[in-house]
């Protein structure tokens, strides 16, 4: 039976919003159990209705300074967390622990506590950013490269002749137009990408290391990248609320 502080707990509602370059996503919880999520355009930010959680504890992984005062007005209740307030129970292995973006240190977290150690956790949003959690837990850092929508508007943009196209799957590996042949190389190009780098990384830490993905990308690239092992859209949400009752920030 639950004592009246753990039913307390259990039953306490909780606002989690991971702010990107493009979109913030929020999700609602009631204690550990996310009951609904959704997301925003980033630039839109300002101009959403937040009063109705203006009772509920909030807390927010952001990687967009300018937005950060935005919703400091708006919920002024807000915990930012920092790459570095991992440090204690993640140790952050890197020379310069400021540059580590919020985002990357709670993914490697969530990562770690839910699906064990060691792992490489990839967040297809809009950078493509891998994250590399040790055998003891630790975080080593990782790599980032242009995310797939990036890459493909910067066909695009950067010559003449290319349209803009929306991506999905291409009809044939061998396109017999400029937009399959776009379509096939954005998707099965950034496939290789990804499997060669889950490949390099785990000559480093382990060829038993668990592969994460998340983002907004992750279930196309993993219907058709060998080595992801589990695909969580949430992984960020649950490391937010995950760290606010573990490391005791509630």
């Amino acid at each position: 039976m639950l004592s009246t502080e753990e039913r307390g707990t259990e039953m306490k509602k909780i606002l989690v919003i991971d702010i990107g370059n493009s979109s913030t996503t929020f999700g609602v919880f009631h204690g550990k159990k996310l009951r609904s999520r959704w997301v925003v355009k980033t630039l839109k930010l300002g101009e959403y209705n937040l009063k109705s959680y203006a009772n509920y504890d909030v807390i927010v992984s952001s990687v967009v300074p300018s937005i950060d005062k935005v919703l400091k007005t708006k919920l002024s209740q807000s915990v930012f967390v920092k790459a570095s307030d991992f440090d204690k129970s993640m140790r952050i292995r890197i020379r310069r622990k400021g540059e580590v973006g919020a985002d990357r240190a709670v993914n490697a977290y969530a990562a770690r506590e839910i699906y064990g150690k060691p792992a490489i956790v990839i967040d297809f949003g809009t950078a493509t950013t891998f994250d590399i959690v040790s055998g003891k837990g630790e975080y080593l850092g990782g790599a980032i490269v242009s995310g797939i929508q990036m890459t493909c508007d910067a066909l695009s943009e950067k010559t003449a002749k290319l349209p803009h196209i929306t991506i999905k799957p291409p009809k044939n590996l061998i396109g017999d137009s400029t937009v399959e042949a776009m379509r096939s190389g954005i998707l099965y190009g950034y496939v290789s990408l990804v499997e060669g780098m889950i490949a390099r990384f785990k000559k480093k830490i382990g060829s038993k290391a668990i592969v994460v993905a998340t983002g907004g990308y992750s279930k196309l690239i993993a219907k058709y990248a060998k080595g992801i092992d589990v695909v969580d859209v949430d992984l960020i949400l649950k490391g937010l609320v995950g760290f606010w009752f573990w490391e005791g920030l509630r």
